[in-house]
This record gives C-alpha cells, sequence and structure tokens, in this order.
C-alpha cells in the first residue's frame, strides 16, 4: 500500500467517524427526542433513551479513537497544516472530553436510577446528557465546517 492510498483512506475513515458521531447526535437530538417525546410517556421515554444509549455509545467510543487516530496519522503524514487544524484538534479535544464526562458521569448515573427505579432522578440525568449531547452536536458542526472550509481554503491560498 502507498503512503498517498493510506492516507486516502485514513481520511475515509476520519469522514465516516465524523458523519456516524455528529450525524447520531443531530438524529438523537432533532429527530428521536421530538418523536418519542410526543409518542411515550415518561418512564417508556426513559427506557427507550437507555436502549439508545446502549447502542450508540461504543460507536461513539469506536468513532473517538478513529478519529484520533486518523487524524494522528494526518498530522504525521502531512504536517500541522494550518489554524483549521489547530481548531478542529482543539474542539475534538473538548467534544471528547465532554462524551467522557457524560459516559462515566450522568450516562452511569441515570444507568443506576434506572435500575433503582428512581425515575425522577434518570429524568434529571438524562436533561443534563441532553444539553451536553446538544452542546457535542454544535462542536462537531463547527469542527466539520473548520475541516471542511479550512482545508480548501488553505489550498485556495497557496
Amino acid at each position: 500500500m502507498t503512503p498517498a492510498l493510506a492516507l486516502a483512506i485514513a481520511f475515509g475513515l476520519h469522514q465516516l467517524a465524523t458523519v456516524i458521531w455528529v450525524g447520531g447526535m443531530f438524529f438523537a437530538h432533532l429527530a428521536l427526542r421530538p418523536a418519542a417525546k410526543q409518542t411515550l410517556k415518561g418512564v417508556e421515554r426513559l427506557k427507550l433513551m437507555q436502549v439508545v444509549f446502549r447502542r450508540f455509545f461504543p460507536w461513539v467510543w469506536i468513532c473517538v479513537i478513529t478519529l484520533w487516530a486518523t487524524g494522528a496519522w494526518g498530522l504525521a503524514a502531512q504536517g500541522i497544516g494550518g489554524v483549521h487544524v489547530h481548531l478542529m484538534m482543539g474542539l475534538a479535544g473538548l467534544m471528547t472530553a465532554i462524551f467522557i464526562y457524560i459516559f462515566f458521569g450522568p450516562y452511569r448515573k441515570f444507568k443506576l436510577a434506572l435500575e433503582h427505579e428512581d425515575f425522577g432522578r434518570a429524568g434529571a440525568k438524562l436533561s443534563i446528557i441532553r444539553g451536553l449531547f446538544l452542546v457535542n452536536l454544535l462542536l462537531g458542526i463547527v469542527t466539520l465546517l473548520a475541516g471542511s472550509i479550512g482545508r480548501f481554503a488553505v489550498a485556495l491560498a497557496a
């Protein structure tokens, strides 16, 4: 495999991981949540979200690892590529920290509250998760745009 092909594959995996993570948050926040709120009562909605998180969060872990690995590969292969790269890395670090906090903080407490049938506490933790999802979604959109626009802006300026 040539270095150029390896870099192209890494870039493709980077984009795929971005689509899965950011697209998943977009879907969850703007489609699933309103539909669940409209059709399900409180406890059923909490249980639905527990199953959704159980299925989505392993994918997020895979995406986080893939994004950092392919991003590092790209930096090693091409060097530091401009302000947009630093912006992407900074925002990616913040997004990763927020996800790790969600996973080990409110999500863990959300699961425990549901196990103990403390639905009020579970709802409160879900509200925190929902707010942090929105923050990460917005950061993800800005990161995606920084990478997409910045890459072409650097090429056009050269």
